[in-house]
Order: C-alpha cells, then structure tokens, then sequence
C-alpha cells in the first residue's frame, strides 16, 4: 500500500480491512522521524518500512502507540528505534506479555480472533513488547523542524486513547478514540458502545485543540468539523 501524503512532513500508509490492520503514520523532523503505531504484526510492520523506503525515507527512530489494542501494539517487537507510550497503555500491555498466549488467542472476540489468526498462526508466534519510555497526561517531542503535541485523554473507546497533535499543520491523529468500546461481534458492525460522560468529554476535547484535519486509523482523514459533528450526533440519542 502506497504511502498517502498529508503534507510534505506528514504521510501515512492506509488501513487494510482484509487484515483490519490500522493505517500508520509517520512524521519527519529534520533530527529524526517518527512513526504513529508499531502496527498487528511483523509483516505488517515490515510492509510499512518498505514502503518508506520506496519514498527514500528514513526509518523511524521512535514509535508511538495510540492505545494497546493488538492491531496497533503487536508488531512492537519488530519496530526500529526506540518506542513510547502513555503510562495507561504501557500498563495494559504489561499485563498482556504476562498472559499465557493459549488465553490470549481464545480471549478475543470471534471475528477479531479471525483477524489475530491472519497474522499469527499459533499462540507461540506472539511476541508482546512494553514500550521503552512512558508519559503521564502530556508530553511535547520536538523532532526538527516539526514538533507533536501528545495527550492522553478520556476517550469512548478505550481508557489509554494518546492523541497526537501537530500543532504547525493543524492534523490530529486520534488511533480508534472516536469509536465505542469494542465487547462483542455486534459492537465492531454498529461502531461500538458509546457512554455520555466519555463521549461527551472527548467532543470537548476535539473542540479545545486547533486542529482541522483527523486521522483516523481504520478509515481515511476527515476534517475535523465533521468528526465533531458526527460525535455530536451520537451524542444527542442519549
């Protein structure tokens, strides 16, 4: 999948729904690049590094995850350079490397389980990784010439959501904060379970931080003005 361009510093390679694999980002400063979520396994991790270097890109020397979910966190035992988290999710997936693999596999929903047995055949092949540095609340990494902005905000999908703010292109890069909570095969057709307080709090969100373009991670950037009014929506059924 070729990478897409968001600006001359900001591109990404697109989600594939076959795998439902997550698109990945990837930020170049003029000290050192930056990729947004280590990806579901090494193949796919490995496609988005051949992809760069098709462009003639640089690796990535850090790699930030937006929540622990698998398709974003698995492959980060194949990513280059070092990696960061929020402290919620480098928690959570402490907790999962400890897990027996067996309970792993069986511990997913059917039709993600499906998707875990594309990119893992056995248990064994799983190697689940903690990230290298954490942050609490927020953290600025100024990467030359282009700085990111990160928080970890109270989200309906999940309660590790980083958000990653570009301040200077006014993109914002959310991973899944914007879908409901994930429990069941009917959740992943009707976009999940959404709670008020949540979903309110992070339409709230949105609308503090001067962005105007959203990057989703299973679906194509969207301005932002939709997104809120989309969540505003949902929001009103309550």
């Amino acid at each position: 999948m070729p990478m897409e361009k968001l600006s001359e510093r900001i591109m990404f390679m697109p989600p594939d729904p076959a795998y439902d694999r997550p698109m990945l980002g990837y930020i170049k400063g003029d000290r050192f690049s930056i990729a947004i979520d280590a990806g579901s396994s090494e193949e796919h991790i490995r496609l988005f590094y051949s992809e760069l270097e098709k462009e003639q890109l640089p690796l990535p020397e850090l790699t930030i995850l937006t929540h622990s979910h698998w398709d974003h966190s698995f492959a980060l035992a194949y990513t280059n350079g070092l990696s960061l988290a929020n402290e919620k999710t480098c928690s959570h997936l402490q907790a999962i490397a400890k897990t027996d693999p067996e309970e792993l596999f069986r511990s997913y929903i059917s039709e993600d389980y499906s998707f875990l047995r594309k990119e893992y055949k056995t248990p064994s092949s799983l190697d689940i990784r903690v990230p290298d540095i954490s942050f609490r609340k927020s953290l600025r990494i100024d990467a030359g010439g282009i700085t990111l902005s990160l928080m970890h905000v109270i989200s309906p999908h999940t309660d590790d959501s980083t958000l990653i703010l570009i301040p200077s292109e006014k993109i914002l890069f959310i991973g899944d904060a914007s879908s409901g909570e994930i429990l069941s095969d009917a959740d992943l057709e009707s976009g999940g379970r959404y709670r008020k307080e949540e979903l309110s709090s992070f339409i709230k969100t949105l609308r503090k931080l001067d962005a105007t373009t959203i990057v989703h991670s299973h679906w194509q950037p969207v301005p932002a003005e939709e997104e809120i009014s989309y969540l505003e929506g949902i929001l009103a059924e309550f």
